[in-house]
């Protein structure tokens, strides 16, 4: 059985002209774990797209017997995914999310994450969204500090005026670079970086003067917790799933998996490194995958990530 929980609502708020920074909840709870056999709606309802298993009520994800939930067996699946002399180049994860099951490779390695880390962006931000501390339709202007990388089309210039929703969803679908840094001006990285403390994510960091870096295993954890946790509100997880699903190119899962597959990803991309982390669903189950990697061709790196996907869905989806 598979989860993962979305229904695509708009939470209609009200106007906001300005926008503020605003405060750090410190009375949230510890970190709910995203455990194995939870059960919650496929994301693919999230975005208008053909539901692929009866509609539920489900409100938020919860536990299911662990007898009911049958593991598959992933050791050995990615030997000889990786050229011999790889050495500690790539960090792989692929899971089965309902029942836990895992194969990895170097997952613990911290990496140059490239645009992985904006998924922990969006989970921080619509974790203020629900706790009342932000507004999706609040304004948000684009600063010159934010705009201190490559802006890619269909992103933001300084002076635009972007609502929150729209760029958090031009950050995840397009890789925003000047909305993630606005977004991360807003939260206050130290607070960002408290926040991937608290879900569990050490190794996920955006320093201001280097590389953003994150390992296989924290967003294999973040994917989990995007896909399954109370602490998300249906109507969050759901922007958070339109803005997955639809992913500018290059994108090596897209290109390779059959259309009955669901994807929902980010990708991200330097110019030695081609990186994802993904929720792969189908009737069958849902899939965690996420290949980074550094110092090597991408293109050779997108080939990896095909290959990876083929096992993906051959071991647990088809």
């Amino acid at each position: 059985m598979r989860a993962l929980l979305a229904a695509c609502l708009s939470l209609g708020l009200a106007a906001c002209a300005t926008l503020r920074a605003p405060p750090v909840a410190t009375s949230t709870p510890a970190p709910v774990v995203a455990t194995p056999n939870a059960v919650s709606e496929p994301l693919s309802r999230a975005v208008g797209r053909t539901p692929v298993v009866t509609p539920t009520a489900i409100p938020r994800a919860v536990a299911t017997p662990t007898a009911l939930v049958r593991a598959p067996v992933l050791n050995g699946l990615l030997d000889g995914v990786l050229p011999e002399d790889a050495g500690s180049d790539y960090a792989l994860v692929l899971e089965d999310l309902a029942s836990g099951a895992r194969t990895a490779i170097n997952a613990d390695a911290a990496l140059p994450s490239a645009s992985l880390y904006k998924l922990g962006v969006a989970w921080a931000v619509m974790r203020q969204v629900d706790a009342g501390l932000l507004r999706q339709d609040a304004v948000l202007t684009i600063e010159d500090d934010d705009a201190v990388e490559p802006e890619p089309d269909g992103g933001f210039g300084v002076g635009d005026t972007p609502s929150v929703r729209d760029a958090l969803a031009a950050m995840l679908s397009v890789s925003s670079n000047a909305s993630a840094h606005a977004l991360l001006r807003v939260l206050g990285r130290d607070a960002f970086t408290a926040e991937m403390d608290r879900i569990g994510l050490h190794q996920t960091r955006v320093p201001d003067d280097s590389l953003a870096t994150t390992s296989a295993a924290d967003i294999a954890r973040l994917l989990r917790l995007i896909a399954t946790s109370p602490e998300l509100s249906a109507a969050s997880r759901s922007v958070i799933a339109q803005a997955m699903g639809s992913i500018a190119p290059p994108d090596a899962l897209r290109d390779t998996l059959p259309e009955g597959v669901g994807i929902f990803d980010k990708t991200g991309n330097l110019e030695d490194a081609s990186n994802v982390g993904a929720l792969l669903e189908t009737p069958r189950a849902t899939a965690i995958l996420v290949v980074i990697d550094t110092g090597v061709d991408p293109g050779d790196a997108r080939a990896i990530i095909a290959q990876a996907g083929q096992i993906a869905y051959h071991a647990l989806l088809q």
